[in-house]
């Protein structure tokens, strides 16, 4: 800087003897010389981490199919989800689902609705489902659910299917399913997501 002013004066000091456009020109090229040694930085800048937590993949196994086993024609035939207190059954099965996934999560069920039954004969029986769940494999104290449950500490959570046909009025004879080529409106479905 000491040379840049010593320049500085010795010019000034020639441009005396010059004309005004000289002297422009000769302090702005000095000023220019002594700013090109320092940088100019008025910037500033931050950095940000990025996370993300990737979930277990929702799995939802169909373990076993509703069967009301052999009916009386007049009867009010109900299957307990519970598996405690059946109704006009003989040796029912209770529908169950197993469902894992990320530990402690909520997730969202949506549960199909009615289901009909047909013989292939243009007869059929209509099932209102009742399901149940719990976040441990006990059935016998698992109770109502509907919107939302919780996995357990461990990602699991067990479901289990009941449900009623009615009253049964001289129901006519047959293998009634929920088969469409039985003329059934097709299997009772369960869909599971992350809340």
């Amino acid at each position: 800087m000491e040379q840049a002013t010593k320049k500085f004066k010795k010019t000034t000091k020639n441009m005396k003897k010059g004309s005004t456009m000289k002297k422009v020109t000769m302090i702005l090229a000095i000023m220019i010389f002594a700013m090109a040694g320092t940088s100019v930085y008025a910037g500033d800048q931050a950095a940000a981490s990025v996370e993300a937590v990737v979930q277990a993949n929702l799995s939802l196994t169909a373990v076993d199919s509703v069967n009301f086993g052999t009916l009386q024609p007049t009867s009010t035939p109900i299957i307990d989800p519970t598996g405690s207190s059946h109704t006009d059954v003989t040796s029912p099965t209770v529908g169950s689902f197993d469902l894992t996934g990320a530990n402690d999560q909520v997730v969202t069920i949506t549960e199909g609705g009615n289901v009909t039954l047909g013989d292939g004969n243009s007869h059929t029986m209509t099932f209102t489902p009742d399901l149940f769940g719990k976040a441990s494999d006990d059935a016998s104290t698992s109770s109502a659910v509907g919107g939302t449950v919780t996995l357990s500490a461990t990602g699991t959570y067990f479901f289990w299917l009941g449900g009623d046909l009615g009253t049964l009025t001289n129901q006519v004879a047959g293998s009634y399913s929920s088969e469409v080529g039985s003329g059934g409106s097709g299997s009772w479905t369960l869909d599971v997501e992350y809340q």
